[in-house]
């Protein structure tokens, strides 16, 4: 049986991210007895020019069944044969943080032609495509909603006994919608340590100092030492302010390390029944009653790991790269 060759764009970065990091875990999920899979970066970063570079000078190495665009370099689209081509879109943040003139050209060439022009579009989450049906006048059949997969490196038995004394707190990421300010003001005068991934901004320095929180922060990591940094953590912290979909949500379940995350979605559907504490993440004392519950309460650990453990099922990479198998079959049968 012939394979089906399946072509993966990536952006070029100039670090190894999550995007990236998604799509290596569907690769190992498909049929390699089926599906054929190489993986091709743009020659140009995306800044404005450099997206205009790709569009002018990118051409596909190899000819492929099926073109996957794997997101935040959404207009490769637009050089890609449209009935062979899936866009993955993780989330609109572009849309959030550009205004004027700026904002509309990012949303033509970002969302816009490509929905136009493709057949077939995947988001992370239903939040993901609710977002995309409010900013645009794509057909909602058109998307199909296929989320993250879980990278089996995390899922691990070993958990250290709980410090509830002086417990270490970790938080993922520092941007801005990580929310990091109202965890800070969260933890003000409670005996802990926080240990942020993630390169701090002056002004998280100021008020770390301000509050007295004892601190570590850490950036750059692989993902040994991500996992070293779950492990380590009697509690871990997420309550963003905006996601995709959150994949430290399900990182940390298979960790088995107790969350706090925002009653808001996508989090609050990824966690699922019972696997985080829900906080409101615009509410620095709901954080902190969060945190309280966790440090002050074992049975509520227990629950937490055990739904935790349950919950990251659905989000296994074969489960999620058999999604993907069954769009690439329709688009290889109707090509």
């Amino acid at each position: 049986m012939k394979r089906a060759k399946i072509y993966f764009i990536e952006r070029r970065s100039n670090y190894f991210v999550s995007v990236e990091k998604v799509f290596r875990q569907i690769e190992k999920g498909l049929d390699a007895e089926k599906f054929e899979v190489s993986f091709q970066q743009l020659p140009y970063l995306n800044t404005f020019f450099g997206m205009i570079k790709n569009l002018l000078f990118f051409r596909a190495e190899r000819k492929a069944d099926v073109y996957h665009v794997t997101g935040d370099c959404h207009y490769a689209a637009l050089i890609l044969p449209p009935r062979k081509t899936v866009l993955t879109i993780h989330d609109l943040g572009f849309l959030r943080t550009r205004k004027g003139l700026r904002r509309w050209v990012l949303k033509k060439i970002l969302l816009d032609l490509p929905l136009k022009r493709l057949r077939y579009v995947t988001a992370i989450s239903a939040t993901t495509k609710d977002e995309i049906l409010r900013h645009s006048d794509c057909e909602p059949g058109k998307i199909r909603v296929i989320e993250n997969p879980l990278d089996d490196f995390f899922i691990s038995s070993d958990k250290r006994e709980f410090n509830s004394a002086d417990p270490n707190i970790l938080q993922i990421g520092t941007t801005p919608h990580k929310n990091v300010a109202n965890v800070i003001r969260a933890i003000e005068g409670l005996s802990c340590r926080l240990t942020l991934i993630g390169e701090l901004d002056d002004e998280t320095k100021k008020l770390l100092m301000e509050k007295k929180i004892r601190f570590e922060d850490k950036s750059e990591l692989d993902d040994e030492a991500i996992k070293a940094e779950y492990q380590k953590a009697d509690l871990a912290v997420f309550c963003s302010l905006y996601e995709g979909f959150g994949l430290p949500v399900i990182e940390a379940q298979a960790m088995q390390t107790p969350l706090v995350t925002s009653n808001i979605s996508p989090l609050k559907e990824v966690a699922g029944d019972g696997g985080a504490l829900l906080v409101d993440p615009f509410d620095h004392k709901s954080i902190r009653e969060g945190i309280l519950k966790i440090i002050g309460d074992p049975d509520l650990r227990q629950s937490l790991r055990r739904n935790g453990l349950k919950n990251i099922q659905r989000f296994r990479r074969q489960a999620i790269a058999a999604k993907y198998a069954e769009l690439y079959d329709k688009i290889v049968v109707q090509k």
